[in-house]
């Protein structure tokens, strides 16, 4: 099987044609000059650096990828610039270690500021391109970066082509360029909207020949997979759209081979297989094999071995060797153990392995819940394929009633898979069908059986089974189909937008062929909301059932003249935020929320503390906070006032300067209210008062006074300020 991965990198290896300058064809050297020259004009490169580069091509347009390193050993700079032979500067990287080195601090320049840099260097870079450009803003930024990432997209004729696009990251303190990145289609026909139809029209034209469908999704959740009822887009909004002139349904994509409902579903046990021969699995030791056997229930490895060659359909004769195997339990709930074999049949002659197959069967049902054969056919490609679609299935079918009737009867094919072919009625030399898992009538995408049909050699070659155990609720009380489309439409909406690809344009089963590239206005749903609706609330929801919530800049209404306004405004932009559009910043603070304002400037990726949040979230929220030494579990009191001198613990605490701060005696601090601080804390306030975070009110501290949540913010602004 390595040889196998070893070959397959090879070739895509040799399909890039990446080829090194130095040396190559005298007919480049102009070609180069004039790139590097390119490169220098536009970007600041000292001299003494270490050049070299390569040249590839793409699209039938040649690429240099230049590349300069410094040679201080202390901070290695490097530079890479690709440009292609039009002299358009593609993409531009700057690395230098040191600019990695302040992440987790208030940056020096505003998001707007940095705004600014980037459409200047865009106009220093291509002057042509800014023009075209609408800047996207995706909120928020986040402390652990160092550099603000800014997106541009293309406007033509008014209307959005997502498709180019221009990408830039700068510093967030000294203001340079980090990287730039330039994906555009130069030559392209992009019609006018003169014609087209209205949104109404493209409303009524999405609902008729794209439209939803009610499925169960699932999340796996407290250690049980929970389903429930979800409208969604019958097709990929990637994929089909609706013609901006016609309203017809119109396919954007030739993704042979590829699926709808389930895409990773056929690959997903090879993936696994390859994995496994590459030694990435941990195999069990036979102590931990007879420990799991003698649990009971589950049969072993000799016996899984024994149950796989006496498989008709798998046909595993003496001539295979098993070579890998594992157990491991099922995915997500992990209720079930599963074995996977790797058998492999030498070839005759060096040794090497021609045929394989694997197996994966469940170590308590016996059931086979997947396999995949490997055929090593030198001839493979002189031949053709041997069946069409309909007999091809056929015997999907035909093994499917044979070997799986119990799951058979709960499935519906998958429709859907035949339109992602360039052409149904010409053969291909693969197949894959899916079968999804019907409850109630409604469709579980998530579940089903998969075929892969191999039509050079007739045969079915690989095959899984994802089936979960699990209930599935009533669909009694689930919105209209009516009602789902008023907020498809209300809260996502139909956009025009210009689509690309050779391939475009091509009605489904016309046969008609595109002769040249070109853009093709269109109406999609918006990008970047998820397409998934509630169907018994009707809101907008990811696949897993959590609630999406528009990102939107936090603004509170209740802050303008207070003397923390700047600060509650500057860690609103990072994500350090309270709920609410009031901030009310002369009440005290609650011990969760401190905690929450100094949760999100940590590393911290677990839940934060809101009005929705459950024990568990609670629960798990104060544990990284006791891992991380914040806070102790006997101070753990989220609805707790927190004083001043406790606000400054936690702030002292996160800087890890607590060891340093518990050390009695060696400590002076200037408030003359300094006898009122608790002993305990006193190295914390002294600290805190020498870094700056915390003034006073210019002669005393008050250490045992509630902490304001406008205090609050001052002192994490202050304490991110360093």
């Amino acid at each position: 099987m390595k040889r196998k991965i070893a070959l397959l990198l090879s070739l895509i290896l040799l399909l890039t044609m990446v080829f090194p300058l130095q040396g190559y064809a005298a007919g480049l050297d102009k070609e180069l000059e004039n790139a590097i020259r390119t490169a220098k004009v536009k970007f600041s490169i000292p001299d003494d650096y270490k050049f070299t580069s390569s040249m590839y091509t793409s699209q039938d347009k040649k690429i240099f990828d230049l590349n300069w390193t410094g040679e201080d050993t202390i901070d290695s700079v490097r530079i890479n610039v690709s440009v292609d032979g039009d002299g358009n500067i593609l993409n531009y990287y700057r690395y230098s270690p040191n600019d990695y080195i302040l992440g987790g601090k208030l940056p020096l320049l505003s998001r707007e500021e940095a705004k600014a840099r980037a459409d200047g260097y865009i106009e220093r870079i291509a002057p042509d391109l800014l023009s075209e450009l609408q800047y996207m803003y995706k909120y928020p930024d986040s402390l652990m970066d160092v550099n603000y990432y800014l997106s541009y997209y293309r406007v033509v004729n008014g209307v959005p082509y997502y498709n180019d696009a221009v990408y830039v990251s700068i510093n967030r303190n000294t203001g340079e360029l980090q990287s730039y990145s330039r994906n555009w289609t130069d030559i392209l026909d992009f019609p006018q909207a003169e014609g087209a139809i209205s949104p109404d029209e493209a409303e009524k034209a999405y609902m008729e020949n794209l439209g939803l469908r009610l499925i169960y999704s699932y999340i796996y959740k407290d250690d049980m997979i929970r389903t429930f009822p979800l409208y969604t887009t019958v097709y990929e909004n990637r994929d089909f759209v609706i013609d901006a002139f016609t309203g017809r349904k119109y396919r954007l994509n030739y993704n042979t081979g590829v699926t709808a409902a389930m895409p990773d579903a056929s690959v997903s046990f090879q993936k696994e297989m390859v994995r496994m021969a590459a030694g990435e699995i941990v195999q069990l030791s036979p102590e931990e094999l007879r420990a799991i056997d003698e649990a009971g229930e589950l049969i072993s490895l000799e016996e899984a071995e024994e149950l796989a060659r006496g498989t008709e359909y798998l046909g595993i004769s003496d001539e295979y060797e098993l070579q890998n195997y594992y157990l491991n339990t099922s995915w997500p709930d992990g209720r079930e153990y599963l074995w996977s074999l790797d058998f492999s049949k030498p070839s005759e002659g060096n040794g090497s392995i021609s045929d394989s197959v694997y197996v994966s069967i469940n170590a308590k049902s016996k059931e086979i819940t997947s396999f995949y054969f490997y055929n090593y056919l030198p001839d493979a490609g002189q031949k053709k394929p041997i069946n069409d679609i309909a007999d091809a299935r056929a015997e999907a079918d035909a093994f499917l009633r044979k070997y799986y009737p119990q799951y058979y009867k709960q499935v519906e094919y998958n429709e859907i898979y035949e339109e992602y072919l360039d052409d149904p009625t010409i053969k291909e030399r693969t197949y894959t069908f899916e079968y999804m898992r019907i409850a109630n009538d409604v469709p579980f995408p998530d579940n089903g059986l998969v075929i892969n049909y191999d039509n050079i050699s007739g045969s079915i070659s690989g095959f899984n089974l994802y089936w979960y155990d699990t209930e599935f609720p009533s669909i009694k009380n689930v919105i209209s189909l009516e009602d789902a489309y008023e907020v498809l439409f209300d809260k996502i909406g139909l956009v025009m937008e210009y689509r690309y690809g050779s391939d475009i344009m091509i009605p489904f089963r016309t046969g008609e062929q595109q002769k040249d590239a070109k853009a093709a206005l269109v109406y999609a749903l918006a990008p970047n909301i998820p397409l998934y609706i509630d169907a018994i609330s009707g809101n907008i929801v990811y696949k897993s059932g959590e609630e999406y919530v528009e990102p939107k800049k936090v603004s509170y209404t209740d802050i303008e003249g207070h003397f923390a306004e700047k600060e509650i405004k500057v860690l609103a932009d990072f994500d350090i935020y309270l709920e609410g559009t009031e901030f009310r910043p002369n009440e005290a603070i609650l011990q969760k929320e401190f905690l929450t304002l100094l949760s999100k400037s940590l590393n911290y990726y677990g839940p934060v503390i809101t009005e929705k949040s459950t024990k568990a979230e609670i629960d798990e929220f104060y544990a990284y906070l006791v891992r991380d030494g914040i806070i102790k579990e006997a101070e753990i009191a989220p609805d707790s006032i927190v004083t001043r001198e406790e606000a400054v613990k936690y702030i002292i605490r996160a800087l890890k300067y607590d060891k340093v701060a518990d050390i009695k005696g060696i400590f002076q601090v200037s408030f003359k209210d300094s006898g009122s601080i608790s002993e305990d804390l006193y190295g914390y306030v002294a600290i805190a008062s020498g870094l700056g975070i915390i003034k006073g009110d210019g002669s005393n501290f008050r250490p045992k006074k509630n902490t304001t949540r406008g205090e609050a913010a001052v002192m994490i602004y202050n304490y991110l300020r360093l």
